[in-house]
């Protein structure tokens, strides 16, 4: 799996504009196995930004961001997306849609791998 982590959320913040639209897109895959990604984070950061007076009109969960094929909503309403995804998933979104501000949600780590006791590992940092 390849290994990401959140950015601060001020830093977050701070890419952000109060006068337009934010949609969410989270990776399903990696990004969850990693508690960075999925619904869950999702669905946190939008109740985040909410209260903190941003306007969220979408919210996408993609099964695997690096997989173009796996990108099926072909339009959202949000002028910004936020990519809840490693690079390679920012990647697919910035190509898929350079109409629209891209910001990278999290930072990408390295390759990884799990324990007999569900504990993450880096096993090559990129």
């Amino acid at each position: 799996m390849i290994v990401t982590y959140s950015k601060p959320y001020g830093l977050l913040k701070g890419l952000l504009e109060f006068d337009v639209k934010i949609g969410i897109v989270s990776c399903n895959s990696c990004a969850k196995a990693c508690e960075t990604g999925g619904r869950k984070c999702m669905e946190d950061l939008s109740e985040r930004l909410k209260a903190d007076g941003f306007e969220v009109v979408d919210q996408d969960l993609i099964p695997m961001a690096c997989n173009i094929a796996l990108v099926k909503k072909p339009v959202y309403d949000g002028d910004i997306l936020i990519i809840l995804a490693c690079d390679a998933g920012v990647f697919c979104l910035k190509k898929l849609f350079p109409d629209k501000k891209i910001v990278a949600a999290l930072n990408t780590t390295g390759l990884g791998a799990r324990d007999e006791n569900e504990n993450i590992f880096l096993m090559k940092e990129f």
